[in-house]
């Protein structure tokens, strides 16, 4: 891919390796995620991939650019970040740099509880400040629910469990009622405004029930 050899040229031994990922909203289903590592990172590394990425903006996401060592270090930080790039990553260059990263079922634990306290508590708050604008109860729904879907997809990993649809095995898992956060999930078609802020409001009912749970 054009990228890498761009790239090789940029950091020359420095660069380690280039691969695609879906980490994050914008990347989400598409694998246009760019994740860039390097032994190591300088301000001047930041500067270049700025300026060299400039040619490629309308092909990838905003790109993680991380060490070499990075996610070893931080792996009780980022447990669900490290598995999804286990599963989800497509590598241009190098080798995955999470294959060889081991996650604590513990750390795993710690992670979805702090995520799921600081989602609720940023949705309380976003609504509260709500304007009731169509595109800032989209930014705000849409954004917590790629999150939400992988905070449930681990707390199946935790409990050894699978389930083609997350949401319906949280539901028989918990005895939760996720009917809008799935409507909202899975519509194909964004609705009219005044069927969105309808199914914004029972998502974050729906959320609040769900902190209540005990991993």
């Amino acid at each position: 891919m054009d990228i890498v050899e761009h790239l090789k040229r940029l950091f020359e031994d420095n660069l380690m390796s280039v691969c695609l990922h879906n980490l994050g909203l914008s990347a989400f289903n598409s694998n246009n995620g760019l994740l860039v590592v390097l032994n190591n990172i300088h301000l001047d590394d930041i500067k270049k991939l700025k300026l060299e990425l400039i040619k490629f903006k309308k092909q990838f996401s905003t790109p993680l650019l991380i060490e070499r060592d990075f996610l070893e270090k931080h792996k009780k930080h980022f447990c669900i970040e490290i598995l999804e790039l286990k599963e989800h990553i497509k590598v241009l260059y190098g080798s995955n740099p999470a294959n060889t990263i081991d996650i604590d079922n513990q750390d795993l634990k710690n992670q979805i509880k702090r995520e799921i306290a600081s989602k609720i508590l940023s949705i309380r708050g976003s609504f509260l400040e709500l304007t009731l604008e169509r595109k800032i109860v989209e930014e705000i729904a849409y954004r917590s629910l790629y999150n939400f879907y992988l905070i449930s997809k681990y707390i199946f990993y935790l409990n050894g469990k699978n389930s083609k649809n997350v949401f319906e095995g949280i539901e028989t898992l918990f005895n939760v009622n996720l009917e809008n956060t799935k409507k909202l999930f899975f519509m194909e078609k964004r609705p009219t405004f005044d069927k969105l802020l309808p199914l914004f409001e029972g998502y974050l009912k729906e959320l609040d029930a769900f902190s209540n749970i005990e991993l």
